[in-house]
């Protein structure tokens, strides 16, 4: 059976053109001579079918891109789980040394996670006609972990169902670009209209934010199981050795610098997207929908990481079901046949209706964890994300940043906005979406608080948005759902990417000069680790010293200051 399993790898390769591999492939690892890699070599044709029947179902396809139909990939897929159980039922861990028993750890904790197949799951967001979003958040939670999973399930649905669905002017355009248009519409009034035409999304979530609302619900049930108030943070702070208490001064010092250099008076929260929107605004007219794969590619392969080259796939058009949030995943790893290692595929997922900067930014960063993890040169069984998902997402920003530097903007748009313009278009996504991070830490250390009320004060403190308690206007990202402290990765991370961005200036040289030696040199010292290295052990090797926020705060001081 093991067999019948290598040869369908082959086949269903022979049915695409398959990427060229990346310089600096191993040719001789010594762990294939392990008595672990029985185990591991079949964990590698279990991990590669998974890999391709889920990315088939994110893509509502019937058959793989190379060919391969969907029910055969399910059908090899139960045979290679079988083939993986009987190999780890035949292994005696006695001769194992400890790399060997690190890996057989985490291949057991793959196992029981992620790599069981659903035969019967469609891979759909939310795209089902029957879907009920009147339900009773009270009821469908019922049960312990199986109730919060149900209602997580019902509430991402009817939140993905609302973002893709939501409409302005007879027009849908979905829940990214109505935010985009906010901060390119000069009229305030035509701002306010498209604001509200959110309000489906928050509803969906938080409905009229009485106290057993789906959000309210689900926040307090999740709380009560982890018995854990400062979880949300703490298990970040601990990911770097970091008190959780200086973690949230750290945050906190980013959202008063900003209070600091911006002007006195509050802004409606419509018009906070405008007022540090005018980089996006003189930018936009150079990115019309069909450009945004060339320049992102352009600059990429300028870096010597081009997606092409390196098997990075994207899916990109808006459709039906398609999941409302923007993520990047293993389509395939690298795998050992015989001994020729095999390139892998990363595929990116999002939905363009239109382009603009903010859109690119986005393709940028999801870009950027296809470099990644295209990089990673790891055994199969430690070939995967970090243990740090603040560590990945830091790493997305790496090059995509890039976006927000004027000396960027005119070699790739053709024109550019002023530095001070760049930053707060940089900076005001940052720091909205730390206070976001910051919310949820609260709401998870007392449930009893009115999340209308949390985000209100949040804004109006920090960011000089005049508040709005009536309104579930923080409801619009889909992570508060499903992958609650989520959001507080982008608010590490981006201390991360600046830590790691001085740096990388620091022994290269400006980003400016940066050439197709700068992606195999990144690689080389902080991309190919996957699960090799603590992701605080990357970090703090390249630093030479624990992270910290001093490079982020000092790149804030760009901005300008107002008197």
């Amino acid at each position: 059976m093991r067999y019948r399993v290598r040869w369908s790898l082959a086949a269903g390769l022979a049915f695409g053109c398959a990427p060229q591999p990346p310089p600096a492939l191993p040719t001789a690892p010594s762990f294939t001579s392990s008595p672990l890699w029985p185990a591991e070599s079949a964990y590698q044709d279990l991990r590669y079918l998974a890999d391709q029947v889920k990315i088939t179902r994110y893509r509502n396809a019937s058959a793989s891109i190379h060919g391969v139909p969907l029910a055969t990939l399910i059908q090899q897929d139960r045979a290679s789980q079988a083939g993986f159980q009987a190999r780890l039922a035949a292994l005696d861990t006695a001769g194992l040394n400890a790399d060997d028993r690190r890996a057989l750890s985490v291949m057991k904790g793959a196992w029981s996670r992620d790599l069981s197949v659903d035969p019967d799951s469609t891979g759909a967001a939310s795209g089902s006609t029957t879907l009920d979003c009147a339900y009773d958040p009270h009821s469908l939670a019922e049960g312990g972990a199986e109730g919060i999973e149900r209602l997580t399930r019902r509430l991402y649905a009817c939140y993905g169902r609302a973002a893709e669905s939501a409409s302005f002017e007879g027009k849908v355009l979905g829940r990214l670009s109505i935010i985009g248009l906010l901060g390119e519409t000069d009229d305030s009034s035509q701002r306010h209209r498209m604001f509200m035409a959110l309000e489906p999304v928050w509803r969906s979530v938080n409905r009229s934010n009485q106290p057993n609302s789906p959000y309210r619900e689900l926040v307090r049930r999740t709380a009560e199981a982890s018995k854990r108030p400062n979880g949300l943070l703490e298990s970040r702070a601990a990911e770097f050795a970091i008190p959780a208490d200086t973690l949230e001064r750290w945050l906190l010092s980013i959202l008063e610098r900003w209070h600091a250099s911006t002007p006195e008076d509050e802004l409606e929260p419509w018009d906070f997207y405008y007022a540090n929107g005018a980089a996006e605004r003189r930018l936009n007219q150079r990115i019309p929908l069909d450009r945004l794969r060339a320049v992102n590619d352009s600059f990429y392969q300028r870096l010597g990481a081009d997606p092409n080259r390196l098997g990075i796939h994207f899916d990109l058009e808006p459709r039906t079901g398609k999941d409302p949030v923007a993520f990047t995943d293993f389509g395939a790893r690298q795998r050992l046949i015989g001994s020729r290692w095999l390139p892998g595929e990363a595929w990116v997922f999002t939905s363009y209706p239109i382009g603009g900067y903010n859109n690119l930014g986005e393709l940028l960063h999801e870009t950027g964890h296809g470099i990644h993890i295209t990089a990673i040169r790891s055994r199969p069984a430690l070939n995967d994300w970090p243990e740090s998902d603040t560590f990945t997402e830091s790493l997305a920003d790496l090059f995509a940043n890039e976006v927000y530097e004027p000396l960027w903007q005119w070699r790739y748009l053709g024109d550019s906005a002023t530095t001070e313009e760049s930053m707060r278009e940089k900076y005001g996504g940052t720091v909205l979406g730390i206070a976001l991070a910051l919310f949820e830490v609260r709401m998870y250390r007392d449930p009893t608080l009115d999340p209308n009320r949390v985000w209100a004060d949040l804004t109006s403190r920090y960011l000089r948005i005049k508040p709005h308690p009536e309104l579930s206007w923080w409801a619009h990202r889909g992570q508060l759902i499903d992958a609650p402290g989520y959001l507080m990765n982008y608010a590490i991370g981006a201390m991360i990417t600046e830590d790691l961005r001085e740096e990388m200036v620091r022994e290269r040289g400006s980003f400016a000069g940066a050439d197709s030696t700068w992606y195999p040199w990144i690689s080389e010292r902080i991309y190919r680790f996957g699960l090799e290295r603590l992701s605080r052990d990357v970090l703090e090797g390249f630093l030479g010293r624990p992270m910290s926020p001093q490079a982020l705060l000092g790149d804030m001081g760009r901005m300008g200051k107002t008197e």
